[in-house]
């Protein structure tokens, strides 16, 4: 739909056209109009003076609500609740906006569906005494005009994708404001995953032996028992900070993340083992159940989102190998990455029929652990970082609210980077109340 801002004395009006097909409006004098999470009861008018495809509202509404008049929008209908939209709210960070709103043009324009009112903004952006947020709003191409973004000053959108941290206070404003609509909601770190996804009994058996790090004598306990161990920053990101400890019964092998390696007698030797201990940063302690491909750290990364349906779903597979000698397989320490099928089947040794079924069996256990953070926030849009044995076990190593989409220009899988960037706008339609993707 259209909307057309009307000049005349009255006020709190919505107008729709004579012949508008919803004959739920018929006999309906009053209706409750929803714009995002904004809501206001408007009287309602028939009109000859509107085309079919568009609806009006009296001026004095715009002195409240600000909708932009150059989008068309889809309209939902229940009984005498009126909803035009979707209003999605791309939350990012101050960086990325200044820098990269062509990028970010071009990503909306190519993958996303172009009905409603996509906006971006910053926390910074975001005054909640008002209940206002500070952005930009994009504007399809059309037969006239280059696509382009306008700034605005909106009232809370229906659904709000998430992509940087956001103050404690703030999100939980956010939350309430939009009954819960707001997606990767929660923070969760590496030792809060474990808590929240290792009482099932199922997930349990695919995870990493997880304690958080409090005393030397546990880095022993853990090396009698599984002889390499992982020590990680309970809130560390791209691989930084990570320890890796392998014991050969007499020396202790410390690999750093810049891939440094000592040999040492007694791990109190080390100085980056000594300053876990006395650094703010606390840490935990993992099972080390690395996978080694021709002298390279091998993991996958399996990307995890709901779309419309509101189910969790695979959107793509991908194999990262290091660099030989590398603790970790973020892009610095990154060789190569492979599609994911291509190294299951080139790994393994596995015929086609088999690397189907093993893909099958690690998107179910997929599936399982994110359903497993449903009942602690609002998420839909995870990568899962995890590692394959020589059993071909399933041994999940994180759980990635936020990453980087710098893989998919290395492997060159556009359907895959589509995928990515499409299925969270598709979920956030959906928890804004539009479901059904026009043209999809």
């Amino acid at each position: 739909m259209n909307i057309k801002w009307i000049s005349t004395n009255e006020v709190d009006k919505i107008y729709f056209p004579k012949k508008f097909p919803s004959p739920e409006l018929i006999s309906v004098e009053t209706i409750r109009f929803h714009f995002g999470s904004w809501s206001r009861d408007l009287s309602v008018k028939f009109t000859e003076d509107l085309p079919e495809d568009t609806i009006g509202f009296s001026k004095n509404i715009k002195d409240d609500v600000f909708i932009p008049d150059d989008l068309f929008y889809e309209i939902n209908i229940l009984d005498d609740q009126v909803s035009l939209g979707p209003v999605i709210l791309y939350l990012v960070s101050n960086r990325l906006i200044v820098e990269r709103l062509d990028k970010l043009k071009e990503r909306i324009e190519n993958y996303i569906p172009l009905t409603g009112l996509i906006f971006l903004s910053t926390v910074s952006g975001i005054n909640t005494e008002k209940q206002t947020i500070k952005g930009y709003y994009f504007q399809p191409r059309t037969t006239m005009k280059e696509a382009n973004w306008k700034e605005g000053t909106f009232r809370y959108p229906g659904a709000i994708f998430k992509r940087v941290p956001v103050p404690v206070d703030i999100g939980e404003h956010l939350f309430q404001m939009t009954n819960g609509r707001i997606f990767n909601s929660n923070h969760f770190n590496k030792w809060k995953m474990w808590e929240w996804i290792a009482p099932d009994t199922f997930i349990r058996n695919h995870l990493p032996y997880t304690q958080e790090l409090n005393t030397l004598n546990q880095i022993y306990h853990f090396l009698d028992r599984y002889q390499s161990v992982y020590l990680k920053p309970k809130n560390g990101s791209g691989g930084k900070g990570i320890i890796h400890v392998h014991s050969d019964g007499q020396l202790y092998q410390i690999t750093e993340n810049t891939n440094k390696i000592t040999m040492v007698e007694k791990l109190d030797q080390h100085p980056e083992i000594n300053s876990i201990f006395k650094s703010e940063n606390q840490y935990i302690i993992q099972q080390g159940v690395p996978l080694i491909h021709e002298s390279r750290n091998v993991d996958f990364r399996i990307y995890m989102q709901k779309d419309e349906t509101q189910q969790w779903k695979c959107s793509g597979l991908i194999a990262r190998f290091a660099k030989p000698g590398s603790v970790t397989t973020n892009l610095q320490n990154l060789d190569y990455l492979r599609q994911g099928k291509e190294a299951l089947k080139e790994l393994f040794e596995l015929d086609q029929d088999k690397v189907e079924q093993l893909e099958q069996k690690i998107v179910n256990i997929c599936i399982h652990a994110c359903e497993l953070l449903d009942p602690h926030g609002c998420f839909g849009d995870i990568a899962i970082d995890f590692i394959l044995d020589h059993h071909l076990h399933v041994w999940i190593l994180e759980m990635n609210k936020r990453y980087g989409y710098k893989s998919f220009s290395i492997i060159s899988d556009l359907e895959l980077y589509r995928n990515i960037i499409r299925n969270p706008f598709l979920y956030a339609r959906a928890l804004a109340g539009f479901p059904h993707v026009l043209g999809k």
